[in-house]
């Protein structure tokens, strides 16, 4: 019989004063057993699922209008709240989990959709800025965020009063970049997207580009560069470029919100599963392995096939990358750990 063995931390009082001992328990993997000769099923126990945000907020009136509070819209850009007054049109059930804190990501005075220039900063500085955004996209995979800042300071320094350039970037030696704590691998990446940013005939060197071209445009070129794939392109999208309509189902953090979301609203989920179930195309696609696997996962909340979250999304347009902030929030991510790797 499979077993595997775990630690598990025991608080223990004696004579009044706690005591803490490490026993090995022993989980069973398979669940028959032989007890003097007679076969026992023991069934594996499910994780409990945690109170969620919701939960917490259940309490929260709701108002009839959906009017938000003024100084919620004070905060945010126009645009921002145009999206959070659709998203309550489709559900105003979303209004306590909203309004229950700002979204700093959308804070007005701080944030212009790409199609607007600020005329006070050059094409060039602008453009700077988004080659930079990817650079520290690159230096922050698969780090925690304090090894990613830590690098992040250190290539920053050793350029010319402390603002990277691609330029300078290009001129610095592998061996010199591998000092500050960038791997082979993504010294590569790093040197390909400055080429790129470099490169007249580049498409993503051009200000023009961007405030222009249809956004799967600009993720088709994103992902031309090494070291930037799909979701990082989303990612850019969402928080660099301002974008209002993105949609990353394979995102963790959105499978497990739209999981917590759906739970609570059990005809919502029915009626998705009829509507994707009953359309050829997509029911076809249903075959397909999801993202995120439910089975044996050990998670506390139930992966849906990437085809449900998609269409669950699809009713929210064209404010997606706002119905993402919220789904974020209801799986308690860490929006600033995203915003800050390489994407804001």
């Amino acid at each position: 019989m499979a077993r595997t063995r775990s630690k598990v931390r025991l608080d223990i009082k004696v004579n009044g004063k706690e005591d803490a001992k490490d026993i090995t328990a022993v989980e069973e993997k398979v669940t028959s057993i032989e007890d003097n000769g007679q076969k026992i099923v023991k069934k594996r126990k499910m994780k409990t699922a945690k109170p969620v945000l919701e939960d917490y907020l259940a309490h929260h009136e709701i108002p009839a209008d959906g009017k938000l509070p003024d100084e919620y819209v004070e905060f945010h850009t126009e645009e921002f709240i145009e999206g959070i007054k659709h998203i309550l049109k489709v559900d105003l059930s979303l209004y306590p989990v909203i309004v229950h804190d700002k979204f700093l990501q959308f804070e007005k005075s701080k944030n212009k959709p790409r199609t607007v220039r600020d005329p006070n900063r050059s094409k060039e500085a602008i453009v700077s800025d988004y080659w930079y955004n990817l650079i520290r996209s690159v230096i922050s995979q698969q780090l925690s965020g304090k090894a990613a800042k830590s690098i992040e300071q250190k290539f920053r320094l050793c350029f010319t009063d402390g603002v990277p350039t691609p330029e300078e970037t290009l001129r610095k030696s592998p061996e010199e970049l591998r000092s500050y704590g960038l791997s082979f691998q993504k010294i590569k990446y790093v040197k390909n997207i400055s080429e790129h940013f470099l490169d007249k005939d580049s498409k993503l060197s051009l200000a023009e580009f961007y405030e222009e071209a249809p956004l799967d445009d600009i993720i088709d070129e994103l992902v031309k560069l090494k070291g930037i794939g799909y979701w990082s392109a989303k990612m850019f999208a969402i928080f660099t470029l301002k974008e209002l309509d993105v949609f990353a189902h394979d995102d963790l953090g959105i499978a497990r919100g739209v999981s917590r979301y759906l739970v609570r609203r059990p005809e919502q989920l029915k009626k998705i599963k009829e509507q994707v179930d009953s359309h050829e195309e997509l029911c076809k696609l249903l075959k397909k392995k999801s993202t995120f696997v439910a089975k044996g996962s050990g998670r506390d909340w139930v992966p849906y096939h990437d085809e449900y979250v998609k269409f669950f999304a699809s009713q929210f347009k064209p404010y997606r990358s706002i119905l993402m902030m919220i789904m974020w929030r209801l799986a308690a991510t860490n929006i600033d750990i995203l915003e800050n790797s390489g994407i804001r």
